[in-house]
Order: C-alpha cells, then sequence, then structure tokens
C-alpha cells in the first residue's frame, strides 16, 4: 500500500484519536468507572489503528 492509499486509514486515527480527547476529558472531569471503561476502550482502538499503519509504513519501506 502506497501513502496517498492509505488516506482512510490516517483518517480513522485522527477521528478516534479526537474521541479519545473527548473521553479524556469526560473521564478527567467525572471520574467514574464507566468513563474509564470508555477511556480505555479509544485507547485499545488507538492501538489497533497504529498497528495496522505501522504495518503500512514498514510495507512502503521495504518497496523503497
Amino acid at each position: 500500500m502506497l501513502p496517498d492509499q492509505d488516506e482512510e486509514l490516517h483518517a480513522e486515527l485522527l477521528k478516534v484519536f479526537r474521541e479519545y480527547f473527548e473521553e479524556n476529558q469526560r473521564w478527567l472531569s467525572e471520574g467514574t468507572k464507566a468513563s474509564a471503561v470508555r477511556l480505555r476502550q479509544k485507547l485499545s482502538e488507538i492501538r489497533r489503528i497504529c498497528s495496522k499503519r505501522r504495518v503500512v509504513v514498514r510495507e512502503w519501506c521495504r518497496v523503497k
């Protein structure tokens, strides 16, 4: 996959990071277990997307 072909993956990462930021603010203000669970879910999503993105970058480097 070329860098311009994974624009969707990049956009997804930015979207989920914004959602993480909002959940983090909620967790800091509320401090509830539910807000902590939602925050951890966003962190897991970010990790999943970052892993995919890392593979794309690694594959691109191998092609070059």
